[in-house]
């Protein structure tokens, strides 16, 4: 059977404190350098800057106003509890309500007007 894993102790050095692991607290470098370790993303970049699949497997703009989502099957939060589309919706309207926010993530998801799900591992975007 598998061991019972243990708390153990991680350093990690950066060039400035961070400010929270919130990740959608505070847009600052040190920050998103520790979120990159933690956070998964729909749509990840390569070294060239490359758009490549990451939480969304493919995505596609279905008409002039709207971005479709199909997400990765199978990911899991670290509790266990599946990844869905509910989670996407959840984490683009969080964004704008992020209290004493100092800089946060609202340049990147203004744009979108509405967030439907249209079935578990699906979600449009409206902009």
């Amino acid at each position: 059977g598998a061991g019972v894993a243990s708390a153990q102790n991680m350093s990690v050095g950066v060039s400035a404190d961070v400010t929270s692991i919130d990740p959608h607290y505070h847009l600052y470098s040190p920050n998103q350098n520790i979120a990159d370790h933690v956070f998964g993303r729909l749509i990840e970049r390569n070294d060239k800057l490359r758009m490549l699949p990451g939480l969304a497997l493919s995505w596609a703009a279905i008409d002039e106003l709207t971005w479709e989502f199909k997400l990765r099957p199978g990911v899991k939060f670290h509790d266990g509890s599946p990844f869905t589309a509910e989670d996407v919706a959840f984490s683009i309207q969080r964004v704008p309500n992020i209290k004493d926010s100092p800089g946060g993530f609202s340049v990147y998801t203004k744009e979108i007007a509405e967030v439907q799900v249209v079935d578990p591992l699906t979600v449009r975007f409206k902009t």
